[in-house]
């Protein structure tokens, strides 16, 4: 699978980082970052865009943008390539507001292209859109497969983790942990990677996006353990 992924801050490059270190053999990434300091009012995205020098045709578009006005360039972008899908998650409410996801999301569809606005990005799942559940396939809502000895983890591996890394980093740290501790422990362990959710109580939620990442991570947590004693 071919993925242009773009960054603007340090957000999207940790999220770059950990989605290069388990990239699945076969698939290609090119990295496009934004250009910034964007202004306060982009009155002219096209110009901006056009610096890039986009083209070509690529499978998906992961747009790791952290501004209102990054985003306000995916319309412009997506004049200049052609993607089978976009996913363009938001971890603070702030960088994308939900009149200007609407917006963007009209914009695109009008151009044929599907978008999947994520929040917090640890809770992609499928919908139905071959590029995007291929890539949900490895990254996205946490998915654990667990071994378990005399009420201790032995054992996690991840299946389908977090963009940002913080599933592979309770992956080495649970082991040795008592089963009945394990999904809290779970999810404070997300909550110190550090994530990059934010802080912030979010509208969206009325809660804050960290805390939905750590109840993330402690569903996944409780489902390996189901299926860990399923197995025996």
């Amino acid at each position: 699978m071919r993925l242009l992924i773009f960054t603007q801050g340090p957000y999207g490059q940790r999220i770059l980082e950990n989605i290069g270190r388990h990239t699945p053999s076969g698939w290609t990434i090119r990295h496009t970052p934004l250009p910034g300091p964007l202004p306060q009012i982009i009155e002219n995205p096209d110009e901006v865009v056009e610096g890039l020098g986009l083209a070509g045709e690529w499978d998906l578009i992961v747009f790791l943008g952290e501004s209102p006005q990054a985003f306000s360039l995916l319309p412009a972008i997506l004049e200049r390539v052609h993607a089978g899908a976009v996913i363009a998650p938001a971890d603070d409410y702030s960088w994308l507001p939900l009149g200007l996801e609407r917006q963007i999301r009209t914009e695109l569809e009008d151009l044929g292209v599907r978008v999947v606005f994520p929040r917090t990005f640890c809770t992609l799942a499928p919908i139905g859109v071959p590029p995007v559940d291929k890539f949900a396939q490895r990254f996205g809502s946490p998915k654990l497969e667990m071994k378990t000895e005399d009420g201790v983890v032995k054992e996690v591996r991840v299946l389908r983790g977090a963009p940002c890394g913080s599933t592979w980093y309770l992956a080495e740290r649970l082991p040795g942990t008592r089963v009945e501790d394990a999904a809290d422990r779970a999810g404070l362990l997300v909550q110190t990677y550090p994530c990059l959710a934010s802080r912030r109580v979010d509208r969206f939620f009325s809660d804050a996006p960290i805390h939905i990442a750590g109840r993330v991570a402690q569903r996944a947590v409780e489902d390996a353990l189901k299926e860990s004693s399923r197995r025996g």
